[in-house]
C-alpha cells in the first residue's frame, strides 16, 4: 500500500513521469526514466544521495541511511546504502516529500548523464586506445581538441605524423566519432565530401 501511495504522490505533485518499479536491496526501487530516486522497504521511504552535497544534508537532517544485507561465502554481512529516510521536518508532508523526490531525481539524471559521457577519445564510436594515441601523437588530446579541429583537419594531422599512411577508414571513424554513430553507417555523400575536402593528397594510394 505505502508503495502505491507514494507512487500516486510523486505524479500527482512532480513532472516526472514514466514511472516504474524493481525490485533491490530488499525492497522495491522506484525510478523516473530509468533513473532511480527511490527505495521502497515496508512502510518506510528512502530517498538516493545522488551527490555529496544531497548526502550532507540528509546527514545534517538527522535522516539514517538504508542498511541491507549482502551474502558473501554463505554469511550475510550488514552494508549501508546511499539511500536515506525522509527528513523528520517533512515526513508529514506529501508535497514536500515529492519536491524533494524531484530534486533527487534530478541530481541522479545528472550523474547518469555524467557516467555515461566520455571523458576520452577512446570512449567514443569507433574509436581506440590506438587510435586516442596516434590523434594525441598529431597534437590532438581530448575529445573537445577532436571537435575543435574537425574530422578532415584532425586526418590530416594524424597523416603528418605518421610514417605509416592510416588509410582513409580512419577520416571516416573520426566523423562518425563525432557524430556519434559506427562509421559503417556514415552516408555515402558525406563520405564523398569528407574525401573531396581532405583532397588527394591525404588519401592512401
Amino acid at each position: 500500500m505505502m508503495l502505491e501511495t507514494f507512487v500516486e504522490s510523486i505524479e500527482a505533485h512532480t513532472t516526472l513521469d514514466d514511472i516504474t518499479i524493481r525490485s533491490v536491496f530488499g525492497g522495491k526501487g522506484v525510478l523516473s526514466g530509468g533513473v532511480m530516486f527511490a527505495l521502497i522497504k515496508g512502510e518506510e521511504v528512502y530517498l538516493r544521495a545522488s551527490s555529496e552535497s544531497l548526502k550532507q544534508e540528509f546527514i545534517d537532517s538527522g535522516c539514517t541511511p538504508y542498511e541491507f544485507n549482502w551474502r558473501a561465502h554463505s554469511r550475510n554481512y550488514p552494508s549501508l546504502s546511499n539511500y536515506y529516510s525522509v527528513p523528520d521536518s517533512i515526513s508529514h508532508s506529501k508535497k514536500q516529500i515529492a519536491s524533494l523526490c524531484e530534486e533527487v531525481w534530478t541530481a541522479g539524471l545528472k550523474e547518469k548523464i555524467k557516467k555515461e559521457t566520455p571523458t576520452r577519445i577512446k570512449d567514443l564510436p569507433n574509436m581506440q586506445y590506438k587510435t586516442e594515441r596516434m590523434l594525441r601523437k598529431a597534437g590532438i588530446t581530448s575529445i573537445d581538441e577532436l571537435r575543435e579541429q574537425g574530422p578532415v583537419n584532425a586526418y590530416k594531422a594524424v597523416c603528418v605524423s605518421q610514417e605509416k599512411h592510416p588509410g582513409v577508414n580512419l577520416l571516416f571513424c573520426i566523423a562518425g566519432a563525432l557524430e556519434g554513430i559506427h562509421w559503417t553507417i556514415l552516408p555515402e555523400l558525406k563520405r564523398q565530401s569528407l574525401t573531396h575536402e581532405v583532397g588527394s593528397d591525404y588519401l592512401a594510394h
